[in-house]
């Protein structure tokens, strides 16, 4: 029984290889040995990266914050979408420093931020927005709903 595990776990190392665009070292090969044990763990936790999603809305201002880490590939571009009862709105590609990116989306002009509507963040059944990461060729890489803080 061991050695399916081994095996499997070897494809899922080559697998993790291929999705991540990092190649392993050769000390690392599917043998079943600790070290592919050990390359594949690491591998396989660098395809899950993590988003925070903050957001909030004011009487005339919606603003909303998506910061990715465990981003791969480490320094690569990436984008984010929102989602919210106002629509959706999409950054422009920023390039992650090391294996973390993080992205402004704002009704009032600051700088930097992707420029959205004072209302569209609105109180709705569920998630108040949706935040996704997109990889550079516009694939969702991660997504996490949220409920929003509202003020006055």
């Amino acid at each position: 029984m061991k050695t399916i595990g081994r095996i499997i776990l070897a494809g899922l190392v080559v697998s993790a290889g291929a999705c991540n665009n990092e190649t392993l070292a050769p000390s690392a090969g599917s043998s079943g040995t600790p070290e592919a044990t050990a390359a594949a763990q690491q591998n396989l936790s660098t395809l899950a990266a993590t988003l925070r999603v903050t957001c909030e809305r004011r009487n005339n201002r919606s603003k909303i914050s998506v910061d990715a880490n465990n981003v791969s590939p480490r320094n690569g571009r990436f984008r984010a979408r929102v989602r919210a009862a106002g629509g959706a709105a999409t950054s422009a590609l920023k390039r992650a420093v090391g294996d973390e990116v993080e992205f402004d989306f704002d009704s009032n002009t600051e700088r930097g931020a992707t420029r959205i509507p004072a209302n569209f963040i609105r109180a709705r059944a569920g998630a108040d927005v949706i935040g996704q990461l997109l990889n550079a060729n516009g694939v969702v890489v991660a997504s996490r709903g949220v409920e929003c803080s509202f003020r006055r």
